[in-house]
């Protein structure tokens, strides 16, 4: 039981360090859907130059 628990570690460890090297791979490629959201708002004409500019920097804001 304990070696299942050492695969599982070494699994989501390789996982953590292989995303870290691969930014275009789906499986590891994070979440940047508020930033597409806001963009597609911006490019519908829902929100200003303005508001989208404070929003972006909010949103990079980490």
């Amino acid at each position: 039981m304990m070696i299942l628990g050492i695969i599982i570690f070494a699994v989501g460890l390789f996982l953590v360090l292989d995303c870290r090297n691969q930014v275009s791979n789906h499986f590891c490629k994070r979440e940047d859907n508020a930033l597409n959201i806001l963009k597609e708002r911006y490019v519908r004409g829902e929100i200003t130059t303005d508001e989208f500019r404070t929003m972006k920097s909010v949103l990079s804001d980490d």
